[in-house]
């Protein structure tokens, strides 16, 4: 029931549960197309105050929290990279409640920051093999753009589609 679900932006106390959510989800997600060493790689670092602090409050980037009956599920990531342009760094959603059209509200919250801070489009970058989220994101009204190859270090990479969606004046 999307009734029971809202999204505001994150607050310190939650940066625990947020960490633990997306290590679950990394975990039993990107194995499909990934190694577990590279999501431990890729992990390291990520969701700690250090990480998640400098977004509480800032004008130029965005972290927040999607809750169903108060208990966080989801959360989405942007930075606006350009006067004219948002990045979505992360869209996520716990396996339990997906397919509910959550994914669609975060995504139209991360459009409703675009347009409200003048920018003419969203890009994101998604996992060449990572065919669910692909196809969200194409229902949304995101194309694809190229492929880009990305050396992370540890003798990774990432092999991902740009994407992108023009916004519209309303």
């Amino acid at each position: 029931m999307l009734n029971s679900a809202s999204i505001r932006p994150l607050r310190l106390a939650e940066i625990d549960d947020v960490a633990s959510l997306a290590k679950l989800i990394w975990r039993e997600h990107h194995t499909k197309f990934i190694t577990d060493a590279q999501i431990e790689y890729m992990l390291s670092g990520k969701y700690t105050l250090e990480d998640l602090q400098p977004f509480i409050g800032a004008s130029d980037r965005w972290f927040d929290v999607l809750r169903v009956d108060s208990v966080i599920c989801g959360f989405l990531r942007c930075i606006q990279t350009s006067s004219h342009q948002l990045k979505l760094s992360e869209v996520y959603i716990s396996r339990a409640q997906r397919g509910r059209g959550l994914g669609g509200l975060l995504l139209a919250r991360a459009e409703s920051l675009a347009k409200d801070i003048g920018c003419k489009s969203i890009f994101l970058y998604v996992n060449r093999r990572n065919d669910v989220p692909i196809a969200a994101y194409k229902r949304a009204g995101f194309a694809s753009k190229g492929e880009q190859v990305f050396d992370i270090g540890g003798g990774f990479v990432m092999e991902d589609f740009l994407m992108e969606k023009l916004l519209h004046e309303a």
